[in-house]
């Protein structure tokens, strides 16, 4: 109740004790942001998480290209003969220019460089720390399917969600007529 005194009036005392927050209010304004802020850092953790493996699904969609791509060079290029591009044991080298061993069908690290025969994922890359892309293991299995078909399939491991290792293929179709695939 407001009483006049000197043409003004007073604030009565307890009606001002009443204005602004207490600390009930405070506390649950507190409590709302606060699992704000955790549920925005949790999509971040998650956002991250889902970066890193699109990232090494990319790797591995780009490494498993390079390679069919390689093989189908080496054939256009006749850097190496239809016969010889097999899998170490089933390769032949008649009428080859240079003597080839054949590409592992084990997995082996993914090497940044080719070897002394240059060519990447045979026997001879090298296998030391600087020269791998760490934790990326490839697979080549080359399959005849007639005389002048052979089925190319490059499978790469990488890691995954919580530590685990995922799998790509790729795979490919080589004939024995590298002529045929250009336009004249």
């Amino acid at each position: 109740m407001r009483t006049p005194t000197k043409n003004r009036f007073r604030v009565d005392e307890r009606a001002q004790s009443e204005a602004g927050f207490t600390l009930m209010e405070t506390v649950v304004a507190m409590a709302i942001l606060l699992i704000g802020l955790i549920s925005v850092a949790a999509a971040i953790t998650y956002a991250l998480v889902a970066n890193n493996m699109s990232r090494n699904v990319t790797t591995g969609k780009l490494m498993i290209t390079s390679m069919l791509e390689q093989v189908e060079t080496l054939r256009n290029t006749r850097q190496l003969t239809f016969g010889q591009i097999a899998n170490v044991g089933q390769v032949d080298n008649t009428g080859a220019l240079i003597n080839f061993a054949g590409f592992p069908a084990d997995f082996r690290p993914v090497s940044i460089n080719p070897g002394p025969d240059g060519i990447y994922g045979t026997l001879d890359d090298p296998t030391d720390p600087n020269g791998i892309v760490p934790n990326y293991f490839r697979r080549i299995q080359i399959t005849p399917l007639s005389s002048n078909l052979k089925r190319v399939q490059v499978t790469l491991r990488f890691p995954g969600n919580n530590g685990q290792m995922q799998e790509l293929t790729g795979t490919s179709y080589l004939n024995n007529d590298a002529r045929s695939n250009f336009r004249r």
